[in-house]
């Protein structure tokens, strides 16, 4: 009989406590699914279309360093989208020790927005970024810019630069993408940006991303793929060097 009692008092025991302990403990959060990245990076192309070839250069009578050449990293429209006042602008010069300027003009091209020269001390790509206090004209949404980034094949006379040139196009943020971008996650943007269509801002999160992990094999992969959905494959295994 004693036992018994002493069995029936254990049982009430461990009862009281599995009734009491989840009172005790905190609630358990509920933890987000991983953002794989590779399942979300995806650059759609808007229905715009600039004039001119993304392709070669204008060389007017140019006779290049041999093996020195230059190439835009654009979409094939040749024309991006853009949110902000101070985009970056990529570029592939194939040899360092390069003289290399950059220009922006408005769409008539009758006004320089602004403009830098740069020395290529390293062969790769090349970023470009627009700095506030260096502009002389405000960057607007809804309007188109042109670009041009030029190699000097001689410095004492510059109509014979070859130039290659391209469009920008600044837009306001729709629906949705303002509280996207407004996430901590630079993953979260860059998808974002891929999906609306925004060239520059995906072309520049997904390279400060690669700088920050060189080593991620991911990342690699999505940078591959996203010069090859615009034809840049050729480009995909050259290094991101010096950003100005």
């Amino acid at each position: 009989m004693k036992r018994f009692i002493n069995r029936v008092a254990l049982a009430i025991a461990v009862l009281a406590i599995s009734v009491t302990l989840p009172s005790l403990l905190p609630p358990i959060q509920a933890v987000p699914p991983p953002v794989l990245l590779s399942q979300n990076v995806n650059f759609k192309p808007p229905d715009v279309t600039a004039p001119d070839n993304r392709q070669g250069g204008t060389h007017r009578g140019c006779q290049l360093q041999k093996g020195l050449s230059i190439t835009p990293l654009i979409p094939e429209s040749n024309i991006g989208l853009t949110l902000t006042e101070a985009p970056t602008f990529f570029v592939y010069v194939s040899q360092p020790a390069a003289q290399v300027e950059f220009v922006l003009l408005n769409e008539d091209e009758s006004e320089v927005v602004y403009e830098s020269s740069l020395k290529i001390d390293k062969a790769g790509i090349v970023g470009v970024s627009i700095s506030d206090k260096d502009k002389t004209k405000n960057i607007e949404v809804g309007k188109r810019y042109v670009w041009s980034f030029a190699l000097a094949c001689d410095p004492q006379e510059r109509s014979g630069d070859y130039i290659v040139r391209g469009w920008m196009q600044r837009i306001a943020p729709q629906g949705n993408l303002k509280s996207d971008l407004a996430n901590p996650d630079p993953r979260v943007r860059l998808m974002a940006y891929a999906k609306n269509g925004i060239w520059y801002e995906t072309l520049a999160t997904l390279a400060q991303m690669r700088r920050t992990a060189p080593d991620d094999a991911s990342l690699k992969a999505e940078w591959t793929q996203l010069l090859k959905s615009q034809k840049l494959e050729a480009l995909a295994d050259k290094p991101l060097v010096d950003s100005f």
